[in-house]
């Protein structure tokens, strides 16, 4: 059996004659001390060890001998005495283990230090390693150094006081019929997402990031506020928009990039889609004043955080999209019947057909009729195929945009939940440490008592350069992993109708699917 005893550095340096505080673990093949403070800590109330002066030890030891000292000592279980001289070298050590003390075990006293532990990053004490004794250490240590009355809890005791419950009962009623409202929306998928992150990362992460995020918001709502409000100009980014889909339509009218399309269903393509631009245009020009209007509630947003504007921005593009969305269902459906008449009837003229109960492919024997009705059903659709599959492209591709940039406004936002802003800070302050940059070196031994002394402390360490990934205080969210952009084009390749507008909204419906 081996007996490790961890001590901090600053009760060396203090020289200080003292009680010590911490956690004394009975292990199967050795006997740990962790000495945390020399105060009594929440946790911990009873002293485990104590520093005393050479003389002080040396007289210990001459009095053990004496009848009453002895019964005290039995009272100990396990116990341990450093002695130190008036420069701050350890002399001596003993430790008394299950109430005997034995000066044949060997100690290792691992003087560490507080500070470097302290400021360990949040992956290293987030980690897994149930056997790294300096991982265990540096939990320790933290937990040591909560603070029992913190913010939170002033929060809650706030929260719970009879004016704020009555004010909740008479505003909750308010708020499900604004949830209601606002569920399918960036803005209250969101707010979902930012509650769970302050209820799952701890107090001090909390407040960088909930700092940070107001920080840029602020500065986006002042940069509104100086070069006034970005609203004026959507009618010309939006008249650019339109104006140049009507090109294109005008081009496919004809015969791009040499292909003959079939020219009465082009047409009538034409003017089916030209009108709904047009719609779209007078939505837009009805919506103008509403859409200026808009940007100073998603100013004003930015007290609560950048993020928040990100999301309401989000929305303000899908509300400004939604009749592009609309163009893309149309015309998907259009696809999907083609493609699919496409395949059932290729299947006919091979002799084939889909047993939907088996769900495969069967031989079957058709009349005549029914082959020429299919040869003749084929040829048509096979012919009309090109003219719908470019208007599939050009709504698809329109679609496909849109999406992209709700899905970059999505990460933005998740990004500045999930980053760690703490362990940025600490860096920036020289003071983010992490296991992988320990320094460890011996600063002695004392051979008759069978004692080694090293020292540990991480030192300060890179933070870009190293995988972050699980830096963070475990914010994930509750809900599945959205489609990314490559998933959500290959769909759109396969034909597959996304009738989807958020790709938060589409977390949700798909996990209902699921659940069915």
């Amino acid at each position: 059996m081996n007996i490790k005893i961890y001590l901090s550095s600053k009760l060396i340096e203090k020289c200080t004659f003292c009680e010590l505080y911490g956690l004394v673990e009975d292990l199967h093949d050795e006997i740990r001390f962790t000495v945390l403070d020399a105060q009594p800590l929440p946790n911990y109330t009873e002293p485990i060890g104590k520093i005393c002066s050479v003389n002080d030890y040396m007289q210990f030891r001459t009095a053990q001998n004496d009848r009453k000292l002895r019964e005290q000592l039995a009272r100990e279980d396990n116990f341990l005495r450093l002695a130190i001289s008036n420069s701050g070298r350890i002399k001596h050590v003993m430790a008394k283990v299950k109430g005997v003390t034995i000066e044949s075990l060997n100690k290792l006293l691992i003087i560490y230090d507080e500070k470097g532990f302290n400021n360990l990053a949040e992956n290293d004490l987030n980690a897994e390693d149930c056997d790294n004794d300096l991982l265990h250490l540096a939990r320790l240590i933290k937990a040591s150094k909560a603070e029992s009355t913190g913010w939170t809890e002033k929060l809650h005791t706030l929260a719970e006081r009879d004016e704020l419950q009555r004010v909740y009962e008479v505003l909750r009623p308010v708020g499900k019929g604004l949830g209601m409202m606002l569920r399918k929306t960036a803005l209250y998928y969101h707010f979902c997402e930012w509650v769970e992150c302050i209820r799952q990362k701890d107090a001090n992460a909390v407040k960088w990031t909930l700092l940070i995020d107001i920080c840029f918001g602020v500065a986006i709502m002042s940069l509104i506020i100086c070069f006034g409000n970005p609203g004026t100009r959507f009618m010309e980014y939006a008249e650019i928009v339109v104006d140049s889909l009507l090109e294109l339509l005008q081009t496919l009218r004809g015969n791009p990039i040499g292909l003959k399309l079939n020219g009465s269903l082009n047409e009538f393509f034409f003017s089916c889609f030209s009108y709904q631009v047009d719609l779209w245009w007078m939505f837009l020009i009805i919506l103008s004043p509403a859409i200026q209007f808009l940007f100073v509630p998603l100013s004003i947003l930015g007290l609560f955080g950048l993020s928040f504007q990100v999301a309401m921005l989000s929305d303000l593009i899908v509300l400004i999209s939604l009749h592009a969305h609309c163009f893309y269902i149309y015309v998907a459906v259009l696809y999907r019947i083609e493609v699919g008449g496409i395949g059932a009837l290729y299947r006919t003229v091979l002799g084939k057909k889909r047993n939907v109960l088996r769900d495969r492919v069967e031989a079957h024997d058709y009349m005549n009729r029914q082959l020429f009705l299919a040869t003749l059903s084929f040829t048509v659709l096979l012919f009309l195929f090109p003219t719908i599959l470019f208007y599939y492209i050009v709504f698809a591709s329109l679609r496909f945009a849109i999406y992209c940039l709700s899905y970059t406004l999505m990460r933005i936002r998740r990004t500045i939940l999930r980053f760690p802003f703490d362990a940025m800070i600490r860096w920036v302050r020289g003071v983010y440490t992490n296991l992988e940059s320990l320094e460890i070196y011996n600063i002695g031994s004392i051979a008759k008592e069978n004692v080694t002394i090293t020292y540990v402390a991480p030192r300060s360490a890179t933070f870009w350069f190293r995988d972050t990934s699980s830096d963070f205080p475990r914010w994930e969210t509750k809900r599945q992993t959205s489609t990314s952009i490559g998933e959500f084009l290959v769909s759109l390749v396969k034909g597959e109708l996304v009738t989807f507008i958020q790709p938060d909204e589409r977390v949700l419906s798909f996990g209902k699917e699921k659940g069915k």
